[in-house]
């Protein structure tokens, strides 16, 4: 087979200039493909006048299809009528066939990817009678121009289109849930034991150009309103309410292991009471935080699991704004200013989607940040009982560290904090 793919390589390679001085790009491919089923290098000549072009060398010529013909003949063993061409089942032409049909069968199998049209497909777009109007065609002219002008007898009438590929895919999700939910004291936008109701959004823009470049986009959106008992000044409030945008570029260095950019940007869109007052404790752009970071990027995977695990040591920058005077301090910054920046090392490690038991999915997200004079730590995680295709229950989790926030410390949690709620609901992806 080697011997064969190499000659084929080498038929190729001097077909132009070849193809000019006998005139015939049919009949010099022709002479090629008959000295392979006879085993010859070299065919001395090649008059026009008794060789006509065979309908089955369009198949190495065109665009790559999917010919029922060819694999059937390979599970067979054997020989038969090729559906497309008109093979007339003579002996010459079954060897020759043979030849086409292995270099073809070595395309399906190394690049099944490139493979974009069926033999099915092919046959209700082209008549038959079209396609066995190839036999009659004897010559292909060429010239000096660059641009041939191909008889469209030896299409059939049939428009090949070459498409670039798309290297981008989008993807997402929506849940409406009713939760059931517990918030610590200290919980960094404020919040109390209650019912709510939760709408999340998640948006997925990637791109994967399959060799070394990748770039993800997620966007994160949460908002939950909650009714509290007790609390006469409001007929509702948020309880959970998030913005976040989160960007990874990757370079492949080898297998698993990228070199990569990150970005996360984070704030929220509402403004957020506690019970019985009017004064906000969070608002958009209140807090708002952003890092930016390079590092490595590792991506193991198994067969139920895979995880990303990123690494920027000394080499990550986290931002942090407050627009309101009277919230500056429990958010970590003094009091004459409105914002805080500093460099430290970063580490996150996601479990993007693992399954189990086939109705049970669990995502996961933990991020360490330090400058080693402040910590910050969260870890989210959610899980997924689907009962059917819209419905599902849900468990979100989530527990943050954070020793800059003096206003956020807590008689009984420290600067732990917590924050947990069940949901029974709808959820739609693409």
């Amino acid at each position: 087979m080697k011997k064969q793919i190499l000659l084929l390589w080498a038929v190729c390679v001097s077909f132009a200039a070849v193809a000019q001085t006998n005139g015939s790009v049919a009949d010099y491919f022709s002479a090629k493909i008959d000295s392979l089923v006879c085993d010859t290098m070299f065919v001395s000549a090649v008059d026009s006048s008794e060789v006509s072009a065979n309908p089955v060398y369009i198949k190495l010529l065109t665009t790559p299809v999917l010919y029922n013909s060819v694999v059937n003949r390979a599970f067979n063993s054997g020989f038969g009528v090729d559906s497309i061409s008109g093979n007339n089942g003579l002996l010459h032409d079954e060897k020759r066939s043979a030849v086409i049909d292995k270099v073809l069968l070595e395309i399906y199998r190394k690049y099944p990817s490139k493979i974009r049209v069926t033999e099915d497909r092919l046959r209700d777009e082209t008549s038959v009678p079209a396609m066995e109007s190839i036999d009659k065609v004897s010559k292909i002219q060429f010239d000096n121009n660059p641009i041939a002008d191909i008889p469209e007898s030896v299409t059939g009438g049939l428009k090949t289109t070459v498409k670039k590929p798309s290297y981008w895919r989008t993807s997402g999700s929506f849940d409406l849930k009713f939760t059931q939910n517990y918030v610590s004291r200290n919980w960094s936008q404020g919040g109390d034991n209650s019912r709510t109701m939760l709408a999340i959004l998640v948006f997925n823009f990637n791109y994967d150009d399959k060799d070394r470049i990748t770039f993800t986009n997620k966007f994160d959106a949460q908002l939950g309103f909650t009714t509290v008992e007790g609390d006469t000044l409001h007929s509702f409030k948020t309880n959970n309410d998030k913005l976040r945008l989160e960007s990874t570029l990757g370079y492949k260095l080898v297998n698993k292991l990228d070199l990569t950019a990150k970005s996360k940007l984070e704030t929220q869109s509402l403004p957020n009471y506690p019970t019985n007052s009017y004064d906000f404790v969070s608002k958009f752009m209140a807090p708002f935080d952003a890092t930016f970071s390079v590092g490595i990027n590792y991506k193991p995977t198994w067969k139920n699991l895979s995880l990303t695990i990123f690494l920027a040591p000394l080499s990550a920058y986290n931002y942090r704004f407050v627009r309101y005077d009277h919230l500056v301090t429990r958010y970590g910054i003094r009091n004459t200013r409105h914002h805080r920046e500093d460099f430290g090392t970063q580490l996150v490690v996601e479990v993007p989607r693992a399954t189990f038991f086939n109705i049970l999915n669990w995502w996961s997200r933990a991020e360490f940040y330090t400058n080693y004079a402040r910590s910050f730590f969260s870890w989210e995680n959610k899980f997924d009982v689907k009962l059917n295709r819209y419905f599902s229950v849900s468990m979100l989790v989530n527990t943050r560290f954070d020793d800059s926030s003096p206003g956020l410390k807590d008689d009984k949690y420290g600067y732990l904090q917590l924050k947990e709620y069940m949901t029974l609901g709808f959820t739609y992806s693409w």
